[in-house]
């Protein structure tokens, strides 16, 4: 089983549940595969398959936290 404790882009658990079911798609990095809760996948479904949203390196959530403040 991977290491990958939750989903990159919103930080859902990754449950027992979850690795045995097909809900969550998998993205495979150079460090290995990186996990995507399904909620994810159909927001993004778009972005991941062209390649525009990149899971393996996901944006920094500092930036959604100063907008917020602003």
């Amino acid at each position: 089983m991977d290491t990958i404790p939750a989903c990159p882009l919103c930080s859902r658990p990754r449950t027992p549940a979850a690795v045995r079911g097909q809900e969550w798609s998998g993205h495979h990095g150079p460090d290995g595969t990186v996990w995507v809760c399904g909620p994810c996948t159909r927001t993004h479904l778009t972005d991941l398959e062209c390649g525009l949203l990149d899971p393996v390196r996901p944006v920094p959530r500092v930036a959604a936290r100063e907008r917020r403040a602003a």
